[in-house]
């Protein structure tokens, strides 16, 4: 089942429903400082996914990226646990690529672990290709992490 998510910039007051879903999808979860220092970063974009009329303490999911010169850095995509397998993450990926082809970037990159299959699926649908691979990237269980690109004509 689909489910129409209505996508805006995080705020303050949305650190806690970050927190949350972080701490419920993560092993060694980001602190409200991580999201706290992404919000005053200049280069870092946190996109939310909610209901469609937006309700404003309703977070379903997030997505963190940077905009460096022409690079767009995936940090973070997560949504919580009720709302999986419903194309949440799929539209908050969606959203964040648009915006980074709307500021000039000419790719994508990010890390992912080889044992999350639904991401690499997600990332593969869009067209993500693996580049390469940090040895014992991940501290929780020195898992290794796959380095995946998209270009842009």
């Amino acid at each position: 089942m689909t489910t129409s998510a209505f996508i805006r910039r995080a705020r303050l007051a949305d650190v806690r429903s970050l927190c949350e879903i972080e701490r419920l999808s993560f092993s060694t979860p980001w602190t409200m400082w991580c999201f706290l220092g992404e919000l005053a970063n200049p280069r870092s974009t946190i996109l939310v996914a909610g209901p469609l009329p937006p309700e404003p303490w309703e977070v379903w999911g997030y997505l963190v990226f940077w905009l460096v010169a022409d690079e767009m850095h995936i940090l973070n995509l997560a949504v919580h646990p009720e709302r999986r397998r419903r194309g949440v993450a799929r539209s908050l990926l969606a959203a964040g690529l648009a915006q980074a082809q709307a500021h000039h970037a000419t790719m994508a990159w990010l890390e992912v672990r080889p044992s999350n299959t639904a991401a690499l699926a997600l990332y593969q649908s869009f067209g993500f290709k693996e580049v390469g691979r940090r040895p014992g990237y991940y501290s929780d269980n020195g898992e290794d992490a796959l380095i995946y690109a998209l270009y842009w004509e």
